[in-house]
């Protein structure tokens, strides 16, 4: 069961997005986080008021999904609730899988076996294979990473050249003697 239920939830953002009141007004009168609020707002924005619907089954995302949810979270500047509001999962799952490519590659997003392993070995004498990336999965991977890291340090240098162009070292017009 989840904590909030659908018309609450689109009661909530149907108020704000009516103007009849605040998000941090509507956080008081129903003692809700305004943050949680500000998600379901920008979800409704994205995809419309049936996304605030609870979801009652689990989806199992493919590897090709879970990579292109990561590489636009990499490739845009934008944070991990927007990125969620657009392909309509939760923050934690887009920051989950962004996590596991950054520590394990494109291998982390394939999905894992489940369940308790077996106490008596399966009689066949098959070698286990260790999972191995395709050439092009690999340089994919690699481009992504590159891609990643470009957008930071675009980022980055932007902050020092407004850093900079704010607090000057020296005058550019005096001679030092």
């Amino acid at each position: 069961m989840t904590k909030y239920s659908t018309e609450l939830k689109i009661e909530i953002v149907s108020k704000y997005l009516n103007h009849e009141d605040s998000i941090k007004g509507l956080a008081k009168q129903y003692n809700i986080h305004w943050t949680l609020i500000r998600r379901w707002i920008d979800k409704a924005k994205c995809q419309g008021l049936a996304a605030l619907s609870v979801k009652h089954t689990k989806t199992t995302y493919s590897s090709d999904f879970k990579l292109n949810v990561v590489r636009y979270y990499l490739t845009h500047s934008i944070g991990v609730s927007k990125v969620a509001a657009k392909f309509n999962i939760s923050d934690s799952q887009v920051y989950n899988w962004a996590k596991k490519f950054n520590e394990e590659g494109y291998a982390g997003l394939l999905p894992k076996q489940k369940g308790r392993p077996r106490k008596v070995p399966k009689k066949s004498k098959k070698t286990t294979k260790k999972l191995e990336l395709s050439e092009k999965q690999k340089y994919e991977e690699k481009i992504l990473k590159q891609e990643a890291e470009l957008e930071r340090l675009r980022v980055e240098n932007l902050v020092l050249k407004k850093v900079a162009a704010r607090y000057p070292r020296y005058p550019t017009n005096k001679k030092h003697n």
